[in-house]
């Protein structure tokens, strides 16, 4: 250990050391075993040296309890974080990025359980609402009864204030989180397996323009259960049974209620008809890419998101260069999504498209199509 001169002495040379490394000048210093140096004889200090000086030093000492400290907790896991001063910012302090919707879920908030005569009530002016919409919505099931009755008894204010103004207050919300509605219509799919091929029609319409918007969520999940039987029971549509039920769906892609948070589902439901009957589909997709729509069009380009190893690739290039010059984002947005997807099977094969394209498309869409490439 350093003698109790030298020990005392210690802290004020670090003082003066510090304070000439600011100034840069040069100061004569005293080492560990009490001799004089100059900044320039560095050099000569010894390996030895400088290990005695890191464990006689009371500041190593320090920094070396401190580097313990930090391999303990990076062993036993994260603790609880200490509380931060005013003066300085720590990283949680910092502004949070854009939250998702999920993200802005917040705790239930209990709202006045409605009586059996408010439900009616409240289901009967559903329905008359219904009826007066320019689409004519006539006819009712069970399920949507009991539906409205979950989604009116899970409604939380709190949530439903938040989402809509995610969703730039396009749509209003019973506020129930995504989890929740999931568990709540688990019972109600087994009474939905039970109805016709126009119970299930019927549903569809109900829920769709139905003003909150977890009920166009329920048909996005309608769509993903039950696609194959929604003309299954009637005899006259066999013969282009595919093409009318695709079009029937094309009719909630394309309509006033569609946004991002349905219209991306519903193109993995899209995929799934096109994937079984391509010969009668592939010429509708190729009529959707050249749509007015931009959520047909975007459903053009996404629908094969999942296919993997059987994506048609020329197809998807051709779309892709089709819509090339729309200045709308979802579709600059979902060219890039759609390239950047067959990037993680065909590298090379996307690499080499963008370059040969760079003067056709977007910069948001080439950012996106090469997001994970290395080599950019």
């Amino acid at each position: 250990m350093l003698r109790s001169g030298q020990a005392a002495l210690s802290p004020a040379l670090n003082s003066v050391r510090r304070s000439a490394r600011r100034s840069g000048s040069s100061i004569v210093s005293t080492d560990v075993n009490g001799h004089t140096r100059t900044p320039n004889s560095n050099k000569r200090n010894s390996l030895a040296s400088k290990r005695k000086l890191a464990n006689d030093l009371p500041s190593s000492e320090a920094k070396g309890k401190r580097q313990s400290r930090a391999l303990k907790d990076a062993q036993s896991g994260p603790s609880t974080p200490k509380r931060t001063s005013t003066r300085q910012k720590s990283v949680s302090d910092a502004p949070p990025a854009r939250k998702s919707l999920a993200s802005t879920e917040r705790k239930a908030v209990p709202v006045k359980k409605l009586s059996e005569k408010e439900l009616e009530s409240k289901y009967e002016k559903r329905l008359a609402d219904l009826r007066a919409h320019p689409n004519n919505i006539w006819g009712t099931t069970d399920v949507f009864r009991t539906l409205c009755s979950i989604f009116e008894h899970a409604r939380n204010e709190a949530n439903a204030v938040r989402w809509a103004k995610y969703m730039r207050d396009q749509f209003p919300f019973f506020g129930m989180t995504f989890p929740e509605r999931k568990a709540l219509c688990t019972d109600l799919w087994s009474d939905v397996d039970k109805l016709s091929s126009a119970d299930l029609r019927t549903l569809v319409c109900q829920t769709w323009y139905s003003p909150e918007r977890e009920f166009q969520y329920f048909t996005v999940d309608l769509f993903e259960k039950y696609i194959l039987r929604i003309y299954a029971d009637d005899v006259q549509a066999h013969s282009s049974l595919p093409v009318q039920t695709l079009d029937f769906v094309h009719q909630f892609v394309s309509c006033g209620k569609s946004w991002w948070d349905t219209v991306d589902p519903l193109s993995t439901t899209v995929g799934k008809l096109v994937r079984k009957f391509p010969e009668e589909l592939l010429p509708v997709m190729d009529k959707w890419n050249v749509s007015s729509c931009r959520w047909t069009v975007r459903v053009s380009l996404i629908y094969q998101l999942h296919y993997g190893k059987d994506t048609d690739e020329d197809r998807l290039f051709r779309y892709c260069l089709k819509v090339a010059h729309e200045e709308e984002f979802f579709i600059r947005k979902a060219i890039g999504w759609a390239l950047r997807q067959h990037f993680r099977l065909s590298p090379v094969a996307v690499r080499e498209f963008v370059k040969k394209n760079k003067n056709k498309l977007s910069a948001l869409s080439m950012k996106e199509a090469l997001k994970h490439d290395a080599k950019k």
